[in-house]
Formats: C-alpha cells, structure tokens, sequence
C-alpha cells in the first residue's frame, strides 16, 4: 500500500526523476536517506519500473499508431504476436483491447518505405491477422508517462 509520502515522491519522479534525494526529501519532508529507502522500496516493488530518457518521436522519423484485427484467433497465435510485439524494436507500445479490434500498437521507423517494409514482413504476412489499419501521426498534441497517484 502507498502511503500520502509514497504518492508525493512518485508525482515528483514522474515530472523529475534526476532530482536530488535532498530536493525531493525537501520537497516532502522527509530526510534524504528516508527518500532513498523508500525510492528502493517503490523500485524492488515493482511500482517504479524503470528509470528512463523519454525521447521525442520525431528521433525515429515516422511515428504511427496501429490497429490490429485477428480473423483467427487461437491461443497460439495470440501468443506468438505478443512475442513478435515485444522483440520489434520498431514496436514502442503494444495493448490488448476489447471491441472490434484485438490489439493497438505505438510504431516508429526512419521513414515510410521502411515502415511499409516493416509493415509487409510483419503484418501482412501473418495470416491470422485479418487487418491492420495504420494512422500515420501528424502532431503529438497530450502526451505524459504520468500516472496519477
């Protein structure tokens, strides 16, 4: 369980997470040892995954967001996309959604050609996938990695 000092650190490493542990201790009331202790805590918990850079899309070239139909849905072939998913380095975010269409994915590539390539050998040529509709991305207008506490 969170407690109020838990939630405070977390909003503060998501917009910061290379601040000092005597700033976030400032900022929270707490000594800087008494943040590290519960920084190690949050992270061996499973709660901060991972301390990371968040780059801009436009660093990959073409960001586009892809929606993924099954015609044939067999455990194994669920099974092998999710695998395929997670080896693509091109496949930033991939989530299993309910309704009309089984899977949305967050791609990057250089540019077009290598996105259709990337396209053709992994989407087109799996023939349990019965379509995949790609929107290219203009602008990103909201985006955080955020997640309220």
């Amino acid at each position: 369980m969170l407690d109020d000092l838990d939630r405070a650190l977390l909003r503060l490493v998501q917009e910061d997470n290379r601040q000092t542990h005597d700033a976030l201790g400032e900022a929270v009331g707490l000594s800087p040892s008494a943040v590290r202790r519960r920084l190690k805590a949050l992270r061996e918990g499973g709660v901060i995954q991972a301390d990371v850079a968040v780059l801009a899309p436009s660093a990959a070239g073409v960001q586009a967001i892809v929606h993924v139909a099954f015609g044939e849905e067999t455990v194994e072939a669920d099974d092998a996309f999710r695998e395929e998913m997670r080896a693509a380095p091109e496949v930033s975010q991939c989530y299993a959604v309910s309704g009309e269409i089984d899977y949305v994915l967050v791609v990057h590539a250089p540019d077009l050609p290598s996105y259709m390539a990337w396209s053709k050998r992994v989407l087109m040529a799996n023939p349990a996938i019965r379509r995949a509709d790609t929107h290219l991305v203009w602008e990103r207008v909201a985006f955080t990695t955020a997640i309220p506490v």
